[in-house]
């Protein structure tokens, strides 16, 4: 049976602290099982918060208790120069990320049983090559859905990204890139951010295990 954590998770508690590259480490999986996608969780910035986060990246990989410096991206500031995909195209890179984006703040309504599956969608939107199951497929769908319509009623001041500050390194084992919910920095709420539903949290030392890259575990 899975033990349950409730997380209160505080983020950046002011606006300067997105000026420049921020220091996290990578603490755990939900059950410990990078497979299972979102949320995983890091520790950092002024606060030493501990954030839930999604995995946009299937290439790149890691290891719990890795420690890095990051960049940290609005999406809806639609400036993905810090990224490590923006620099596909700047509208396709776009694109890419607020479908991405979307799907992750559906996490906020749907229920965790389906949390795998939108992950695996995250990343078969930036890498065409990773598995996918129909599940998944359905998610890419959906954003593609809300694209054509605009995304009515999205505000994507809401999903951070969290980027290394290598943000081009080819080495499968460097940290792989993040996005997290949080709140508009320009607000009177900033800093706070959507508590995840109740998950499994495996901390930092207890057995948990290198993310090796994703193709060599398929």
């Amino acid at each position: 049976m899975r033990k349950f954590l409730l997380l209160a998770v505080v983020l950046f508690g002011a606006v300067s602290a997105f000026a420049g590259p921020v220091e996290f480490t990578f603490l755990g999986f939900t059950d410990g099982n990078w497979q299972l996608g979102y949320p995983y969780y890091i520790t950092g910035g002024p606060a030493t918060s501990i954030t839930a986060v999604m995995c946009d990246d299937y290439v790149h990989g890691g290891a719990v208790g890795d420690t890095w410096l990051a960049n940290i991206t609005d999406l809806g500031s639609n400036n993905l120069t810090l990224t490590r995909f923006g620099d596909v195209q700047t509208a396709l890179g776009l694109a890419m990320y607020r479908e991405a984006g979307w799907i992750l703040l559906e996490t906020e309504t749907t229920p965790m049983g389906q949390w795998m599956d939108m992950n695996e969608a995250v990343w078969h939107i930036f890498d065409s090559a990773s598995p996918i199951d129909s599940g998944g497929q359905a998610w890419i769908t959906a954003a593609l859905h809300e694209a054509q319509l605009g995304y009515p009623g999205v505000d994507f001041n809401k999903v951070y990204i969290v980027t290394p500050v290598d943000q081009f390194n080819p080495d499968p084992n460097s940290i792989q890139e993040f996005m997290y919910i949080g709140n508009d920095p320009s607000s009177s709420s900033a800093g706070s951010a959507t508590t995840p539903e109740p998950a499994t949290f495996i901390l930092l030392g207890t057995g948990a295990l290198a993310v090796l890259r994703r193709k060599f575990l398929s």
